[in-house]
């Protein structure tokens, strides 16, 4: 039951996960605080870690262009709770500390390539307007294949609704969670 005194949904522990979640469960190993709000929902649940795991396991965008576009969001959206998660997960997809903190100036910052810029410009696009602008998603078309500019869009989309979850249920960080150099 959410807190509405403190107008927050609080995340469930595992052990109190539907059982109908097992799988769910076992395939995250270690759920976030996110993923212990989500499973307040268990149909829900079931069926967005399918989705959350092809953005993260099988896209076909490369964990560097999935961390831009996630970073991006993050900052965007002021979402410390995604920040933090995902500068970790950027270093971890091989960008550097100057790149990381770069993100927060978008896709006219001096030191992108085309296709990242492309892509940081794709995030504030569909902030800004719930479409990719014209210009930017021809360029886009020029540079991406089919596959590449449906998984941008989710993408972009689920971390947008991610924000939203975690700033509109006030998601805590996790027990101990501290982001080393946060940039």
């Amino acid at each position: 039951m959410s807190d509405a005194a403190e107008g927050r949904l609080a995340p469930l522990k595992p052990e109190e996960w539907d059982a109908s979640l097992a799988e769910v469960l076992a395939d995250l190993k270690n759920p976030l605080s996110i993923h212990n709000v989500v499973a307040r929902n268990p149909v829900l649940m079931a069926n967005y870690v399918d989705f959350r795991n092809h953005i993260v396991k099988s896209s076909s965008l490369s964990g560097r262009q999935r961390e831009l576009i996630i970073l991006r969001v993050a900052h965007n959206t002021a979402c410390a709770y995604e920040w933090d998660h995902h500068v970790v997960r950027g270093r971890d997809a091989g960008l550097q500390d100057h790149e990381i903190a770069r993100v927060r100036h978008g896709g006219d910052a001096e030191g992108w390539t085309t296709e990242e810029s492309l892509l940081l410009k794709a995030v504030d696009n569909m902030i800004a307007g719930t479409e990719i602008a014209r210009p930017n998603w021809v360029a886009m078309c020029g540079v991406f294949v089919d596959n590449q500019l449906l998984d941008i869009i989710f993408t972009i989309g689920t971390y947008m609704i991610m924000s939203t979850i975690l700033k509109t249920a006030q998601v805590p960080h996790e027990d101990g969670f501290k982001v080393k150099n946060p940039v």
